[in-house]
């Protein structure tokens, strides 16, 4: 196979992740494919981005994709701003040793267990409203309960005033949203900086006990620049904020769908833990990502790789691969006890999953005690979010009713 060849072009629509990423599974390893117009490796098969994963010679820094730096991807390409910022998940070596340590600081074992409270009461208050809302009347859990858990929790994290929660919630899902022009991608990459820089710079001025006032003293003492600073707030917010509404989203439609599965959950015979885990794997909340770029040729999946290549990891199939997960991969198993890469794997595992589970093992088995939620419309007729780098949906609408007194709490 040969990369100015690729076998098909991925949707930027994202209409049917999951088709495409079976296509991918079946197509190999490693396979050529066209993301919005520039040639990418397609990585697929579990083994093989676990490889690469732990391989330092595939560098993550887009100073060595080699087409990049010859001009032959266009300045206003969706993804560019994901793949160029200058934070940890694009730095290699003691950089990213340098930046991965700034942001630990604020997810050590310590603050992650110190938001708990904050995340029960977020959790509680959102339960109430929604106990509030009429139980005949159908009500978008995306809406009520996925994006604001998440949204509270990184706002908090960051330091964002309250007022500006929204706001920032808007930016962040245009930064994803693979099927706006080039002018509006520009725009939203813009308007987050911008909001960003002067969150930071607010922090200057009064400081606190969050993630913004910590990078801002270390920008006042040399440690970090504006730039890494700022683009390092995004990453954190993307990858904690973002991708956690995904995961409730595709948590409360696993379930739903697959009755016989919430109920070993509520009776005890698997752990929330487990089913977070599973859906992680089984509806990663990440479709494409994280590019790599080999520092010289490699053979790997069976396929010649040129040095600068890149190469993209395919969650959507890491988590259905057959030869990790079993031949029933595809099917939701709330059980599942292979492991995924969903948080990554290696020196850049995501710094923030201990705070991802935290809000998933506090939320899920809160919600499903108190009710009993039923799809007010086919599976088939919720949309997916038109991107091709998050696996997400609009909506989620659903009849919330109250569980019985008698059998909640399982």
């Amino acid at each position: 196979m040969d990369l100015s060849r690729p076998l098909f072009a991925l949707d930027p629509f994202a209409a049917d992740a999951k088709a495409e990423a079976k296509r991918l599974l079946e197509a190999g390893p490693v396979v050529p494919v066209d993301v919005i117009g520039v040639p990418v490796w397609a990585v697929s098969h579990h083994a093989v981005a676990q490889r690469i994963f732990e391989d330092p010679s595939f560098s993550m820094n887009s100073s060595n994709w080699g087409a990049l730096q010859r001009g032959e991807v266009p300045a206003g390409w969706p993804l560019m701003k994901i793949i160029t910022g200058q934070y940890m998940g694009t730095a290699d070596g003691e950089e990213h040793r340098r930046l991965r340590s700034l942001v630990s600081r604020a997810f050590t074992a310590r603050r992650v267990e110190a938001l708990r409270p904050q995340i029960q009461r977020i959790v509680d208050d959102l339960l109430e409203q929604l106990a509030a809302a009429p139980a005949d009347e159908a009500t978008d859990l995306k809406t009520a309960f996925a994006v604001p858990l998440p949204m509270g929790v990184i706002c908090e994290l960051f330091g964002v005033p309250d007022e500006q929660h929204d706001l920032l919630h808007s930016l962040c899902h245009a930064l994803f949203d693979t099927t706006e022009q080039p002018t509006e991608v520009t725009a939203t990459e813009e308007a987050l900086y911008r909001f960003m820089a002067e969150l930071a710079a607010s922090k200057d001025a009064d400081p606190g006990d969050d993630l913004t006032s910590l990078l801002a003293e270390q920008r006042t003492s040399g440690s970090i620049t504006t730039d890494e600073l700022v683009d390092t707030l995004i990453l954190v917010l993307t990858a904690g904020h973002q991708t956690t509404i995904n995961f409730f989203t595709n948590a409360f439609l696993a379930l739903m769908t697959h009755p016989e599965q919430l109920a070993r959950a509520r009776a005890g015979e698997v752990s929330w833990e487990s089913v977070t885990e599973s859906v992680l794997a089984w509806d990663s909340p990440v479709s494409q990502g994280a590019f790599r770029y080999p520092a010289q040729d490699v053979e790997i999946g069976g396929v010649l790789i040129r040095a600068g290549e890149p190469m993209m990891m395919s969650y959507a199939s890491l988590g259905r691969d057959p030869a990790q997960h079993g031949p029933l991969a595809g099917v939701f198993d709330a059980g599942r006890a292979t492991r995924h890469l969903s948080f990554g794997h290696g020196p850049h595992f995501c710094v923030g999953a201990p705070l991802a589970r935290l809000e998933a093992h506090i939320a899920l088995p809160a919600f499903f005690d108190r009710f009993d939620p039923v799809l007010a419309v086919p599976r088939g007729a919720i949309e997916p979010v038109a991107s091709l780098a998050l696996n997400g949906v609009r909506t989620v609408p659903a009849l919330v009713r109250p569980r019985p007194k008698a059998v909640a709490g399982g």
